[in-house]
């Protein structure tokens, strides 16, 4: 058994063994793919600034707190990305509008040219890459780091938060991108 399986087999016994129950085996991965593609999820970029700059698209934020504000996203452990999330003293979650389906496939895919022309962007403030057309932007600091399998759990303090329009989510289900109409006033 290799070093990376032997520690998956530990994280997994470690995870699996519930003291009322005993030890439990884990869902075949593919059963457990099939049935989250049934999931309708938001779709957000997280950026990083720097030189180049960083970023990914991710489908598991979540809001954890107002009091304070906190935020999580997940990142594996193994992709560039989570290099440049470690390191960051910011990041900026941007959440998609419908119609930016393009967007999402650029930072989901692996192009290294993210920010190359086609991605329509500026910098903020703070030096982070802000997307053109999102929804809402929120800026983050990491404040904790969480293995969890072959990814990381970011969790972070909001410092600043915008609303920058009123057009519909885009989402992410049964493996494809669909846009939602916006709010009816």
């Amino acid at each position: 058994m290799s070093r990376t399986e032997a520690r998956r087999t530990e994280v997994t016994r470690r995870l699996t063994s519930v003291p009322a129950a005993g030890p439990v085996e884990p869902a075949p991965a593919d059963l457990v793919r099939s049935g989250l593609r049934r999931h309708a999820k938001g779709v957000a970029v997280v950026t990083v600034g720097g030189e180049p700059p960083a970023g990914f698209c991710v489908t598991s934020l979540a809001s954890l707190s107002l009091e304070p504000p906190l935020m999580s996203f997940t990142v594996g452990l193994r992709s560039a990305s989570w290099t440049a999330v470690r390191g960051a003293t910011w990041v900026m979650v941007q959440l998609l509008a419908a119609g930016q389906e393009e967007v999402a496939r650029t930072f989901a895919g692996p192009r290294p040219a993210r920010f190359a022309a086609g991605t329509s962007w500026h910098r903020d403030p703070l030096g982070l890459p802000a997307l053109d057309g999102v929804l809402a932007r929120f800026v983050l600091t990491p404040v904790s780091f969480r293995p969890v399998g072959d990814h990381a759990l970011v969790i972070g303090l909001v410092v600043r938060a915008a609303r920058v329009s009123d057009a519909g989510p885009l989402v992410h289900h049964d493996g494809q991108f669909v846009g939602l109409p916006g709010p009816v006033r």
